[in-house]
Formats: structure tokens, sequence, C-alpha cells
């Protein structure tokens, strides 16, 4: 059964007490076309930057948009993912410290199936 849109797929983002980020899940499977990736911070004192929060190296045409940094306080990003063809993606997550502004970044991958649910 084909769908138009696929259920978001949840990525929390955490940074440890080395200072660096890290996500969970590391490899985010997208599976089912239009997919929203929902990325969200769960360490105090850090935020999204208002723009790049989540940038695909080489989007093609599966990343369509830029991510978007969205409330409560920037503590969560969205990027939309096709997902039309079966694929490796490498992309940054950028998070900032709220007291200074230092932005740290990470990259992970996305796995698209290019399988419908």
């Amino acid at each position: 059964m084909e769908t138009d849109q696929s259920s978001p797929v949840d990525v929390v983002v955490t940074v440890g007490a080395d200072n660096k980020p890290v996500c969970t899940p590391d490899t985010v499977m997208a599976r089912g076309r239009n997919v929203v990736l929902m990325f969200a911070v769960q360490t105090a004192g850090y935020v999204f930057p208002a723009t790049g929060a989540v940038v695909v190296t080489n989007p093609g045409s599966q990343f369509p948009q830029p991510s978007r940094t969205i409330g409560p306080n920037d503590s969560r990003a969205t990027l939309l993912d096709l997902n039309t063809d079966a694929g490796t993606y490498k992309y940054t997550v950028a998070v900032q410290r709220v007291a200074g502004g230092e932005v740290l970044h990470l990259d992970p991958i996305i796995k698209n199936g290019n399988q419908m649910l």
C-alpha cells in the first residue's frame, strides 16, 4: 500500500559532559515517502541555531528544503526527506550553547530505504 505521508522520525540530540553532541539514533532510517525528521535538543542550556540546524551534505532531490528551527525555545528542528531514492546521506547537526553562543557539530547519517509502509 503506497502512502503519501509517513510518520515523523524522532531524533534526540544531547550534549555530553565531554561537550560533544550525540544523536539517537545515530543512523536515521527513513521509511515511506515524505518523511519529516524531527530533531529535539534534550540537554538544558542548548538550542538549535536559527538557521542551519540540520544540513545534508549532498541533498540532491531528496531534501528539497532547508531544516527549520521551531519552538518552544528553538529546541526542535525539522527536515523533510522525500525518500524517493534509496541511499545514504551524511548530514551535520548544529547545537548552540545558550550561554556564550558556542556552536557544536555532529556528522551522522540518514539512510533512505525508498520503502513504502
